[in-house]
């Protein structure tokens, strides 16, 4: 096997131009894609594989010279020569025409592909201008104020109050910055809620015992979150927003 990978035909390198035996007359690919406009590369498509092979003006010479010369003369010169370039020139006005529909149809396309890669960069820039809006309106500082202030709104105060009303500072943060960097952190695949509790008017008794094992809790009073470690009766303190554990607690039995 490794002579045969010796022989001549194998040895050559580089492109295919001018090689000889079972390679002979094999062209490189011209990668039009690559490059230019859409319009520059239909134009370079044009010229390298023109709609007429042969020159219609030519063509018309030949056919008329050699049809003139095996023609038989009929009354004269002048017409002899009109029925000898008859076809030849019916057949030049038809190649003309051919060029200029080609001609025509190639800048119909390439408007076509500059009005539509037009259309897909504003596309593109609106796209871009939205999300960018989408990403300002819903930021973490954006939701963070928009929480504050509803759980601040005297309008939604009555006989009792929610722990969001008691700690709106924590709360808003819980629900834009803390549930933002859970995520980053993969925090938040284990976070359960606020740490359980009982409410004496303003005083929360928290009941870490109720707690899933496992599970992640947050705390408003000092914006950490705990877990639960029944076989070791511990409470493990996380910071929220990187995910490091703090401490650890031992939990009375």
């Amino acid at each position: 096997m490794s002579k045969i990978f010796k022989r001549p035909m194998f040895r050559k390198g580089g492109p295919t131009n001018g090689m000889t035996g079972i390679m002979s007359g094999i062209q490189d690919r011209n990668n039009y894609q690559v490059g230019g406009s859409a319009r520059e590369r239909l134009e370079k498509v044009y010229q390298e594989y023109p709609a007429q092979s042969v020159d219609p003006l030519a063509q018309f010479l030949i056919s008329g010279g050699l049809n003139l010369m095996s023609a038989t003369p009929r009354g004269g010169a002048l017409a002899t020569a009109a029925e000898a370039f008859k076809q030849p020139t019916q057949q030049l006005f038809t190649g003309l025409g051919a060029e200029q529909k080609a001609k025509r149809e190639l800048a119909l396309a390439g408007e076509q592909l500059d009005i539509e890669q037009e259309q897909a960069k504003e596309i593109a820039e609106m796209k871009q201008k939205v999300e960018s809006q989408y990403q300002k309106e819903f930021s973490p500082e954006r939701k963070q104020y928009e929480l504050y202030q509803t759980y601040t709104d005297p309008k939604n105060k009555g006989f009792t109050t929610s722990v969001e009303q008691d700690y709106p500072s924590a709360m808003a943060d819980l629900g834009s910055y803390i549930q933002d960097s859970m995520t980053k952190t993969g925090l938040n695949q284990s976070y359960v809620g606020v740490v359980p509790y009982k409410k004496r008017g303003k005083e929360y008794d928290w009941n870490f015992e109720e707690m899933v094992a496992g599970g992640l809790y947050f705390k408003p009073d000092t914006k950490k979150l705990y877990q639960r470690d029944p076989e070791k009766n511990i409470l493990i303190e996380y910071d929220p927003y990187t995910g490091k554990k703090l401490k650890e607690y031992n939990l009375q039995k």
